[in-house]
């Protein structure tokens, strides 16, 4: 497995970095770090800005090496990267051609399912990549621990099974299980897809149903009642997920959590 974390060296991209690096280690997966830059032009300028910008960034980059000691392992260092351009369709462009698995990603603000998504650079990713993405609020823990992992599921069908491959390495290597957590509004009649069953297989854990129709503040409520480790969402039209988008104030109050997030592309 490939892991990308890009990084602009802030705070909250650093906390990213290191759970993305205990990721890595755990999942014996190889892990890039990719800093992404632009440089406004200057006519008036002697100096040549872009070698400068970019010996800041390459400085930046050994240091935050550096900073993260034990984690880095020295047979199989991360690969970095500096890049020249947009931010999000560099990164989107660097996943594509070293084929990234998992791009990870910090978020800061209010901590809300709804801020980690509209983090500009993160929404941004969570909307277009074709790779899931892992958004990591400012003040979690630095690992996924023992803590539970849980899949959001709608009433819509699933066509694609292979969205749920990093999960399925994540239960794999880290010996847990992907419980099914579906908030059931009164008008609905079908639960969720019966083949998640068959797309999980053996890291299936337990099926729980909630009657709620404030999907946002079940959701919520569920997670930090039980101390979920991850939740898991499935990125579509018409969505609960798509809701979190469009809510209002009150409800983006209501979603606020720390819990790392994982929307995977249908």
């Amino acid at each position: 497995m490939k892991i990308l974390c890009p990084t602009d060296f802030s705070e909250h991209s650093t906390i990213a970095l290191e759970y993305a690096l205990n990721i890595a280690n755990e999942l014996q997966a190889e892990l890039h770090i990719l800093s992404v830059y632009q440089v406004t032009k200057s006519s008036a300028s002697f100096v040549n800005i872009d070698d400068l910008v970019r010996e800041n960034h390459e400085e930046d980059m050994k240091k935050l090496i550096s900073d993260m000691g034990a984690l880095v392992k020295k047979d199989a260092p991360p690969v970095t990267k500096i890049m020249k351009g947009s931010t999000v369709g560099s990164i989107l462009k660097y996943a594509k051609h070293f084929e990234i698995d998992l791009i990870v990603m910090g978020t800061q603000g209010g901590n809300s399912l709804r801020t980690i998504l509209f983090g500009s650079t993160t929404k941004k990713l969570a909307s277009k990549s074709p790779v899931p993405i892992l958004a990591i609020p400012e003040t979690v823990k630095h690992k996924l621990t023992n803590n539970k992992i849980i899949l959001a599921l709608d009433n819509k069908g699933l066509d694609n099974a292979d969205i749920f491959r990093v999960p399925l390495e994540f239960t794999k290597h880290l010996n847990q299980k992907i419980d099914i957590l579906h908030i059931k509004e009164e008008e609905a009649t079908i639960p969720f897809d019966a083949f998640i069953s068959k797309y999980l297989g053996d890291a299936m854990g337990e099926v729980v149903i909630e009657e709620s129709n404030d999907t946002i503040a079940a959701l919520k409520n569920y997670a930090e009642r039980n101390n979920i480790g991850m939740l898991i969402m499935v990125r579509r039209e018409k969505s609960f997920l798509q809701r979190l988008l469009t809510v209002g104030n009150t409800s983006a109050e209501i979603a606020k959590t720390n819990i790392p997030l994982m929307v995977l592309p249908e």
